[in-house]
């Protein structure tokens, strides 16, 4: 084994990081992705014992950004020493706390402190590790529900662009009912099921691949909470079908948001009946909590 590893890295928007990491992936050993939460740019890391082919990244990299229609990111490459790389993940992606989750990768291998519900999400290309403004965010609102709401009426609940799925573990691990955790992208529905059953929560969690409430398991379904840490536009259009698949008195956690972009949301959603009840704000970022009335259908 040489001395040193092949480090190859790219930095482009949040949204656009699991694409790249995707199509970079077969050249590489391993490969991550992470963006902290004052920024809205991932750098997304590559890994190899060999030397990678540049060449064909950089052909993988300029079509999928002609395919998204951005510029192409520029993509650097460097000889790293060899080190303990899980020691250096762990400085990296330390644990984090949000309320009473306790989020780590897989390197981590000590008991959660305090008794603290333990989340156990590696780096990977799906969204959402915890590191995140939106999803720490996300994993507060869920806090809040339990203890400053007293909402223990929870029996049901939607994760709508799940990820990694970290969100619906969570609730799954802390309200032990049954989840659905749904996303648009294949890759990241299968990142969910694994991580799903390394959390041990497989008889709680159901992870689909599908389109908003189209999927013939949601759509004539209703749900105490539903959870979406998307972007703007598309909580913008579900905002009626998320209505509809709320049941009355139930709660919505929505995130993917900058905070001057709350407030449009916080529209299209009461339209729909949803009440605002909370804000959390990390990082530029805004997650809202929102409730649909008892009375309303």
């Amino acid at each position: 084994m040489t001395n040193f590893l092949y480090q190859l890295s790219l930095d482009v928007q949040n949204e656009y990081a699991s694409a790249f990491a995707e199509g970079i992936e077969p050249f590489l050993d391993s490969i991550l992705w992470s963006a902290g939460e004052e920024t809205l740019i991932a750098r997304v890391l590559g890994f190899s014992d060999n030397a990678p082919d540049v060449g064909m990244i950089n052909l993988v990299v300029r079509y999928t950004a002609e395919a998204i229609g951005i510029d192409k990111p520029e993509v650097k490459l460097f000889k790293i020493p060899a080190r303990n790389w899980v020691l250096d993940n762990i400085k990296q992606f330390p644990p984090i706390e949000a309320g009473r989750f306790f989020i780590h990768g897989s390197e981590y291998n000590e008991p959660a402190p305090n008794a603290l519900v333990d989340l156990c999400i590696p780096a990977a290309t799906a969204f959402g590790t915890g590191n995140h403004g939106s999803t720490k965010g996300c994993l507060l609102a869920l806090d809040k529900l339990d203890y400053a709401f007293k909402s223990r009426l929870i029996n049901s609940a939607l994760d709508m662009g799940c990820g990694s799925g970290i969100l619906a573990i969570g609730i799954a691990r802390r309200w032990h009912i049954p989840v659905i955790a749904t996303d648009i992208d294949l890759i990241s529905t299968k990142i969910c099921s694994i991580n799903t059953k390394n959390n041990g929560v497989l008889k709680y969690v159901r992870c689909l691949c599908g389109e908003g409430f189209k999927h013939r398991e949601i759509i004539k379904r209703r749900f105490d909470i539903i959870v979406s840490n998307i972007l703007l536009r598309p909580l913008a259009l579900l905002a009626k079908g998320l209505s509809y698949h709320l049941n009355p008195g139930g709660w919505a956690v929505l995130s993917g948001l900058l905070v001057g972009d709350a407030n449009k949301i916080i529209s299209a959603y009461s339209w729909q009946g949803l009440q605002l009840i909370h804000r959390i704000s990390i990082g530029g970022w805004q997650t809202l909590i929102l409730r649909k009335p008892i009375g309303k259908k």
